[in-house]
């Protein structure tokens, strides 16, 4: 079958009518292509630039709460950063208002879960997050930590590391997603990035949602910034086979 031709009109004056009228369409087009990159990145609204340390919000649909991003870089190899994030029960002393945490289960190797409180104004209710966690290698020097709430994971467990979550008096938080990464950059350093949105449930003050979602961010990777040059964690090494591909889990625990 042969192609389908269509026949333009010959007339000069019916041609140039024409040509005025697609240009402003291509003219259109272009301005519409070259817009949707910036619709795309304007996204992320950046709220707090120090130190080296960002932090960006953007709405979610459906909730009044809005999702954060912070990122900066630090000064260590991939293997040391991931060792703080591995010692569960120290969050208190690098991560902005956590009171107490700790490791509930490791149903996998690369798999956790655990909880962690945080510490809120009086008269307002504390909150707990209980999350499971899940470490994803994305190649040689490059991870992914995925985060989301399993807040009825203790319900109807018999685990001695459940009798604080059972007892917790405050409000366990329901909703929540969010995600590491980290890339080891050429220079040895570690760039990484936190994204995350929760419902805190209960009723909390603006002033307050805006600290948690800009200021908590921003002082709990200042306060990571410091913690990774302790000394436990200087001799940690990752686990690698022969092509230099991430397994997940350490040579050694020194911590």
């Amino acid at each position: 079958m042969g192609r389908l031709l269509v026949k333009l009109p010959s007339n000069p004056c019916i041609l140039r009518r024409m040509d005025n009228l697609i240009k402003p369409c291509k003219i259109l087009a272009v301005l519409f292509l070259c817009v949707l990159p910036l619709v795309a990145a304007a996204q992320w609204e950046l709220e707090k630039d120090e130190q080296g340390i960002r932090v960006y919000t953007e709405a979610v649909p459906s909730s009044d709460i809005r999702r954060f991003r912070v990122e900066t870089t630090l000064p260590v190899p991939l293997d040391r950063v991931l060792a703080v994030f591995d010692d569960f029960k120290r969050y208190p002393e690098w991560k902005y208002k956590v009171k107490h945490s700790g490791v509930l289960a490791q149903p996998e190797e690369n798999a956790w879960y655990h909880y962690q409180d945080l510490s809120m104004p009086f008269p307002l209710d504390d909150r707990m997050f209980v999350m499971r966690s899940q470490l994803l290698p994305q190649g040689p020097n490059q991870v992914v930590i995925e985060t989301r709430a399993a807040p009825d994971y203790c319900r109807d467990q018999a685990l001695p590391a459940c009798s604080g979550v059972k007892t917790f008096d405050g409000l366990i938080v329901r909703e929540a997603r969010g995600r590491h990464e980290m890339k080891q950059l050429a220079d040895g350093s570690t760039h990484i990035v936190w994204i995350q949105h929760a419902e805190p449930g209960g009723v909390l003050p603006d002033w307050l949602v805006n600290a948690m979602l800009v200021d908590g961010p921003w002082e709990t990777f200042k306060g990571l910034r410091a913690y990774v040059n302790q000394p436990r964690y200087r001799d940690a090494r990752l686990r690698r086979d022969a092509s230099g591909a991430l397994l997940g889990g350490f040579e050694k625990v020194t911590w």
